[in-house]
Parts: structure tokens; sequence; C-alpha cells
């Protein structure tokens, strides 16, 4: 029996991410970027249809925190935990 790790999940929407500048963190499952203080659970990106995606890309993001897109939202202090992991 053979057991393969994939350390990224490959979709057709990978490569629209990655070159909006998102990074993927696998210990959460999600893509962050932190120019744009927005992160996409795998969950949400897999849910949505493409133009979903574009669309949710170019949303601006008006507020001093960061808008997570996730399905199903997670609590708070998840996402906060997740946060001061990836702000350092």
């Amino acid at each position: 029996m053979s057991v393969t790790i994939v350390s990224e999940p490959t979709t057709d929407k990978e490569p629209i991410l990655k070159s909006a500048g998102y990074v993927y963190n696998f210990d959460r499952m999600a893509y962050y970027n932190r120019a744009t203080r927005k992160a996409f659970s795998v969950e949400w990106v897999d849910d949505n249809r493409v133009e979903d995606l574009r669309r949710a890309l170019d949303e601006p993001n008006d507020s001093d925190g960061w808008k997570v897109y996730a399905k199903p939202q997670p609590p708070q202090s998840v996402i906060n935990e997740f946060l001061a992991e990836i702000n350092g």
C-alpha cells in the first residue's frame, strides 16, 4: 500500500489564488494574502464557482482587519489563532 501526501490541494482555482499573491497554509488548509488581509478556506474555494472566487478576490477589504471566507464559518477563537500564526 502506498500513501501520497499532498501538501496543497490541486484544483483549477489554485492558479488563480497563487497569481493573486495567496499562499497556502497546510496546517489550516487555507489560502491567505497579507497585503489584501483576506483568507479563504479550502472548503470555501471548493464549494464556490470560479466566478465567485474572482468576485471575492476583487472585492475590496475596507476594514482594518482580515476578511475570512470559510464554510462553515469557524469560531472567532479559531480565526484569531490562525491570524496570530500568519501575522507572526
